[in-house]
């Protein structure tokens, strides 16, 4: 299993050496495998050369008229990545950039979004993304926006209305993304900007993930304000050599045929919604953080009813060990019918794990079946 940090930082100036040196000097310690930049000031003829022994891999966006603007993607020197294509905007607000990282399919998009009219320009920028994309999506930059303004803003307000944000929550859900630092902080407040001009925070730089990839999300975080006015962003994830993740959990339904898995499931639910549903969070992250919960207690339920059969079998064998014995020496019918009595409950639980069996089976022969 292999370790990747992702990293979305705006810069706010990177054609100067000093900057550079700096925000190379910061990043060290977390050494990101994978860099998105905003606000670089490249002009397009007037890229400097970057020869950092970090990366050595680079695409970038520059506003073709003037030092401002800009995104750039940075792929950390030794990463095993094979480049399939790009796109550019020659405005310098995007980078996309796909191909193979390590055995898996992703694409990169890096973004710095207009600070007017912003849900028009990102969901313009949605359409472009869905017909580039394949594999695993990683959608991150400066959106200059927040997503939810209750939540995400220190001042609970933003000049965009709450049903254009709730537009643009609706498109990103069209391509199946999330904002991973939210999923595993759903009650967190916490910000990546500092605006003067309204003297608030804001949490308005993401990074946004694939929703089938959660389960290869190891950490997110917030950095601090330091070299820029903005704070870097980081998520790591865990990718496997073969492309698919290191463990691919799948719902156990025989669980479902427990009373008492399903009236602790129930307990468990109300409890959550009770606890989470508040006008500070929003119901769209309420019910994507909802699903690594219930996952998380599954997965829990799972194990300890795995575990109490295997407990039984053991229990079993043991019991059958000690009567089979005494048997071999008496042949007493009496022992007989105890023994066929176990060896009955024992079939029975391990044929349980068979059923389990045969229904992946049954599920993966659909699945590859031809069509058409």
């Amino acid at each position: 299993m292999t370790k990747h940090t992702i990293c979305s930082f705006n810069v706010k100036g990177f054609n100067v050496p000093q900057k550079r040196s700096q925000v190379f000097a910061l990043l060290r310690k977390s050494s990101p495998s994978v860099l998105f930049l905003q606000e670089t000031h490249f002009k397009a003829h007037k890229i400097p050369k970057l020869q950092y022994s970090m990366y050595d891999q680079w695409f970038h966006s520059c506003n073709d008229g003037r030092a401002s603007r800009g995104a750039s993607i940075a792929l950390r020197k030794g990463l095993v990545f094979s480049h399939f294509q790009s796109e550019t905007d020659p405005l310098g607000r995007f980078v996309f950039v796909k191909g193979k990282l390590e055995d898996t399919r992703v694409t990169f998009a890096n973004v710095y979004a207009p600070n007017k009219g912003q849900v028009k320009w990102l969901t313009a920028l949605i359409q472009k993304l869905r017909t580039f994309a394949e594999g695993v999506v990683i959608l991150g930059g400066d959106l200059n926006l927040t997503l939810d303004p209750l939540i995400d803003s220190s001042s609970g307000r933003s000049s965009i209305s709450f049903a254009d944000l709730g537009r643009l929550r609706d498109v990103l859900g069209s391509i199946h993304v999330v904002d991973a630092w939210r999923i595993f902080h759903p009650l967190d407040k916490d910000f990546t900007f500092f605006s003067h001009t309204h003297h608030s925070y804001q949490r308005i730089d993401y990074l946004l993930l694939s929703q089938s990839s959660l389960v290869s999300v190891g950490d997110t975080r917030i950095g601090q304000i330091t070299v820029s006015d903005h704070a870097p962003i980081f998520m790591t994830l865990h990718l496997s050599p073969n492309g698919k993740p290191a463990w691919n959990w799948r719902l156990n339904e025989t669980l479902l045929n427990d009373d008492d898995v399903i009236a602790s499931l129930s307990e468990k639910l109300s409890d959550y919604f009770t606890r989470n549903v508040t006008p500070e969070v929003s119901v769209p992250f309420i019910w994507e953080a909802h699903k690594a919960y219930i996952r998380g207690e599954l997965i829990a339920l799972g194990t300890a009813v795995k575990k109490k059969r295997s407990r039984e079998i053991d229990s079993l064998l043991s019991k059958i060990s000690c009567l089979e014995r005494p048997h071999k020496r008496s042949l007493a019918i009496s022992q007989l019918e105890e023994l066929n009595t176990l060896r009955g409950h024992l079939k029975a639980l391990l044929g349980a794990k068979f059923a389990k069996n045969l229904l992946y089976a049954k599920q993966r022969i659909y699945a590859q079946r031809p069509t058409g």
